[in-house]
């Protein structure tokens, strides 16, 4: 019995719908219900019965919940192990993009080094759209901005480096300039907002967008100012004027399930991640 079958069913149980399911289960709704039906067929059995717009469990799919939770538990705590123990198969690794930049390289070498046999698959997205991957076991780990809330204790965070934010403004720059808004909705968005209000309460703002490498062009062309993390890529723009606000930082981080937190790949993770 595949046990991605049984826990697609039990998404759809703990979700109460298949759509629900599907986006925890990172799949489409049609496989989700073709997982069910599959094991339906296998059973012999209805497992699932529709109330309202909620999907629950038929008293024969009940009957079997406990043994089919602690199969898929057995599993996950078997590939744990092995993530635990070797260095070898996939690994899913999320990072935003200015993390991707700094840090994907030294990744890239450090496991090429020490796991030849670790075969890397590189995802990007905001640190928010990485955390909800993170939370439905989408990536195994992710280099992203701390998360201003706390977290489940099923994952864990190592912080990697705090960037200063500041000022970025084009070193030829004169006069009053609008502003390029680091996203408000963004988890590092929101720090570098507060740290603008504090200087500047009614900004100008020309743009708002979440893509640092293009608000870095835009600001070293002249076109505005911003305020941003510094993260290491800034140096590859030399027309650049960084100039700190004080106080003000932008945490990132290494994100991984608690069940791998002393694995050996985590441990080259934090290694290359380490300035």
């Amino acid at each position: 019995m595949d046990t991605q079958f049984l826990s697609s069913l039990l998404a759809v149980l703990d979700e109460g719908s298949i759509a629900a399911a599907a986006r925890r289960e990172g799949v489409t709704a049609s496989a989700v219900s073709q997982r069910v039906s599959a094991l339906e067929a296998q059973l012999g059995v209805d497992l699932l019965r529709r109330a309202g717009r909620v999907m629950q469990a038929t008293p024969e799919c009940r009957a079997l919940l406990p043994r089919m939770r602690q199969m898929v538990a057995l599993e996950r705590d078997l590939r744990a192990t092995l993530r635990g123990a070797t260095l070898a198969g996939r690994l899913r690794l999320g990072a935003v993009s200015t993390a991707m930049g700094d840090h994907a390289a030294g990744v890239l070498r450090q496991l090429r080094q020490a796991a030849p046999e670790v075969t890397l698959e590189l995802v990007p997205g905001t640190s928010e759209a990485l955390y909800e991957m993170m939370e439905r076991d989408g990536l195994d780990a992710a280099v992203l901005v701390a998360p201003p809330f706390e977290l489940p204790k099923s994952l864990a965070f190592f912080p990697v480096e705090d960037q200063p934010i500041g000022l970025l403004r084009g070193r030829d720059a004169v006069g009053d300039l609008p502003y390029l808004l680091y996203s408000r909705a963004a988890w590092g968005g929101a720090l570098c907002w507060q740290a603008l209000a504090q200087q500047d309460p009614t900004p100008e703002v020309l743009a708002e967008m979440d893509a640092l490498e293009v608000m870095a062009q835009m600001v070293e062309d002249g076109v505005a100012q911003a305020v941003l993390p510094r993260w290491r890529g800034v140096s590859r723009y030399p027309g650049l004027a960084f100039t700190p606000l004080a106080g003000a930082t932008r945490r990132i981080g290494l994100l991984v399930h608690q069940r791998d937190a002393e694995g050996a790949v985590v441990g080259l993770l934090k290694e290359a991640l380490t300035p």
